[in-house]
C-alpha cells in the first residue's frame, strides 16, 4: 500500500476559475445572482425547502472536495494504472455535512455491476483529533510530510493559493479577482479594489467594483439569517447583487461543525487571522491552464434536484 496526499486548494483554485467562467455567462444572460454551491449543508436545505425557485440560481461547478473525488477516481487512477476499486480516497474537511455531499449519487462510478464513490470517506477534523491520539497530537505537524509522496503534483506547473477574502475557500474573493481580469483586462488593479466590507452584521460582507460605468456585486452571507434574507430578495425580484458565496455555518468553514472543539475561549477573529497569515502567494491559475490539461470541464460540473419532504428525518433521501 502507498499513501498520497493532495491539498485541495488546488482543486478551490479550478473551482473559482470555472466559476468565474459560469458567472460572466450568467452575467451576460442576466441569470444573476450566481449562488455558491461549495456548502452541502446549504444545497441540501435549498433542495429540500425551496426547491426549483431557488436551484436555477446554484452554480453548477463542484464544491473543490468533490472536483478533488473526481480527479483521484480518474486521473490518479490513470497515472497509476490501478483500477478505480484499489483507490480509498480520504478526504478531511472541517464539516460533518461534507460526508452527505460525497454520498450524493452524482459523486458515484457505475463500473459494471458496482457503484464506486469518488469520495470512500469523509472524517471531520474533530474526528481525526480523536483518532490520533495524544502521543501524535503533541508531535503534530513535526514528522508528517515525508510519509506521503505525490501523483500529478499540479502545485508544480500550476502553483495555487487560497485566495485572501475569506475563510471558506474565498469562492467570492477569487471568483471575483478572476472575473475582473475578465471583464476588464487589466485596466483597474484587482489585489487594490477586492475590499469586502461588513453590512448588517459580520457575517454579511459585500465588494463592489466599478469600472467604465459597470458595477459587479459580489457578497459573502454565512449563516441561516443572512441566507433567508438572500432568499427573500431573490423571491421578490429585490437581489441587486451578482453573485452570493453561502455558507450555512456561521462565520463560515473555519467555524464548521467539524471543527475540533477548543477546551479554551477563543476568538474567532483571531483564528481568521491566524488562517490568513499563513497562506502562500504565488501565482494564479488561468482558464487556458485547465482547460489545456483538463478538456472535458463537465467532469467538474454537477446538478441539483428537488427533494420532497418527509415526515420522518430517517427516509430522507440526500
Amino acid at each position: 500500500k502507498q499513501w498520497y496526499q493532495r491539498r485541495v486548494a488546488i482543486t478551490a483554485g479550478i473551482a473559482h476559475v470555472l466559476g468565474a467562467k459560469e458567472f460572466l455567462q450568467r452575467r451576460k444572460e442576466s441569470k444573476t445572482p450566481v449562488l455558491a454551491s461549495a456548502c452541502p449543508g446549504w444545497i441540501c436545505y435549498a433542495e429540500k425547502t425551496h426547491g426549483a425557485l431557488i436551484l436555477p440560481y446554484i452554480s453548477k461547478i463542484r464544491s473543490p472536495q468533490s472536483i478533488l473525488g473526481a480527479l483521484v477516481k480518474t486521473t490518479v487512477s490513470r497515472h497509476l494504472q490501478r483500477s478505480i476499486s484499489d483507490i480509498y480516497h480520504v478526504s478531511l474537511m472541517p464539516c460533518f455535512d461534507k460526508k452527505l455531499e460525497a454520498s450524493r449519487t452524482e459523486f458515484k462510478i457505475s463500473k459494471g455491476s458496482d457503484i464506486i464513490p469518488e469520495i470512500d470517506l469523509v472524517l471531520s477534523t474533530a474526528e481525526l483529533w480523536e483518532l490520533w491520539g495524544e502521543d501524535i497530537r503533541e508531535n503534530c505537524g513535526k514528522d508528517v510530510d515525508h510519509k506521503f509522496t505525490s501523483v500529478l503534483d499540479l502545485e508544480k506547473p500550476y502553483p495555487m493559493r487560497t485566495v485572501p477574502g475569506g475563510t471558506s475557500g474565498s469562492f467570492s474573493a477569487g471568483i471575483l479577482r478572476t472575473s475582473i481580469t475578465e471583464l476588464w483586462n487589466g485596466r483597474i488593479p484587482v489585489d487594490s479594489t477586492v475590499d469586502f466590507k461588513v453590512l448588517r452584521n459580520k457575517d454579511l460582507r459585500e465588494a463592489k467594483v466599478t469600472c467604465e460605468g459597470e458595477t459587479i456585486s459580489f457578497v459573502q452571507a454565512y449563516g441561516f439569517r443572512n441566507i433567508q434574507n438572500i432568499i427573500n430578495k431573490i423571491k421578490t425580484g429585490r437581489c441587486s447583487y451578482d453573485y452570493v458565496e453561502i455558507m450555512a455555518c456561521p462565520n463560515g468553514c473555519v467555524n464548521g461543525g467539524g471543527q475540533i472543539v477548543l477546551q479554551e475561549k477563543c476568538d474567532i477573529e483571531r483564528v481568521q487571522e491566524i488562517f490568513e497569515s499563513v497562506q502562500n502567494i504565488v501565482k494564479t491559475m488561468k482558464l487556458d491552464d485547465i482547460l489545456s490539461k483538463f478538456p472535458d470541464v463537465t467532469l467538474f460540473e454537477t446538478s441539483y434536484k428537488v427533494i420532497e419532504k418527509s415526515v420522518s428525518a430517517i427516509s430522507t433521501q440526500w
